[in-house]
């Protein structure tokens, strides 16, 4: 995204020392990403295996990643799930410090939608469109009904805010109208869940992932939505989305099964990735889902 900055945390920095080191590619994941966790450029990644422009990358897959900052023993460091890779001190810079994403000078991602206002959501294996905008500019009646078939838990389904289901309108119009993978929707409550008041229970909050656009520019488009409460989950690579009277933000690098581990206390965070048993499977006994 234009303007945006990434603080390098860690102080782990090797000057003059590089090497290559190998990333498996997995579900979801895009040169953009790869490149952008690494702190190389797509290109140099294309280079280094011989791939076209567009090629798709399958997971398990394995990308040779050029220049990446070696350990003193000359072993190439490789940056373990959730923890943020070690980046490489250039000549004239200084530890901690604030330097671009290599995305400032990347693609946006944003594109002119093809249908504007309709949803493409993919869930339980299925894909259903949903409008979201009728021509009065409120939001249809059967879209209502249709979210809360997409969103629901199993077989429950819940009332969802109708401010969520614009606000996911206008993420989906930003990006095109790629297909959002929703990962959950509407939660029971359960006593065991890490957030005691979710806006998961109440049908106000949604962890969903868009087709071919990496989790981090989801995020900060997200980020700039009014009143939102915005969490990011780069083990997991999904975004999660709620309304509520403040904005909030929190990085969480559990993974599944893990209590939180929030980036920083007292950040609003609404709920845990262990929330979810597994991101990837579908919730037990879905109903049929319709389009709309």
């Amino acid at each position: 995204m234009a303007g945006a900055a990434l603080v390098l945390a860690s102080s782990a920095f090797v000057v003059g020392a590089s090497a290559d080191v190998t990333h498996v590619v997995g579900r979801g994941h895009t040169l953009e990403a790869i490149a952008h966790r690494y702190h190389v450029s797509v290109k140099a990644i294309m280079d280094a295996n011989h791939l076209k422009a567009g090629a798709s990358l399958q997971p398990g897959e394995k990308l040779v990643i050029p220049g990446v900052a070696d350990k003193k023993k000359g072993d190439a460091k490789k940056p373990a799930k959730g923890d943020a890779p070690a980046p490489v001190a250039h000549k004239g810079e200084t530890p901690n410090a604030v330097i671009p994403s290599p995305r400032a000078q990347g693609p946006s991602f944003a594109q002119k939608p093809p249908d504007a206002d309709t949803v493409r959501a993919v869930r339980f294996g299925e894909e259903s469109r949903v409008r979201v905008k009728g021509k009065s500019g409120r939001i249809p009646g059967p879209a209502i009904k249709s979210f809360e078939r997409l969103l629901r838990s199993g077989n429950a389904t819940h009332k969802i805010d109708p401010r969520l289901i614009a606000l996911v309108g206008i993420v989906s119009n930003h990006f095109g109208g790629r297909p959002l993978e929703i990962i959950s929707g509407y939660r029971p409550y359960v006593s065991t869940q890490y957030t005691q008041h979710s806006n998961h229970n109440l049908g106000r909050a949604v962890d969903f992932r868009i087709r071919g656009v990496p989790s981090d520019v989801v995020r900060d488009f997200c980020k700039g939505l009014r009143n939102v409460g915005v969490g990011y989950y780069p083990t997991s690579d999904f975004v999660h989305l709620d309304v509520r009277d403040a904005p909030a933000y929190w990085i969480d690098y559990s993974k599944p099964g893990e209590p939180p581990k929030y980036d920083r206390p007292n950040s609003g965070a609404d709920e845990g990735v262990s929330d979810v048993p597994d991101q990837r499977a579908p919730d037990p006994a879905p109903a049929p889902t319709g389009s709309e």
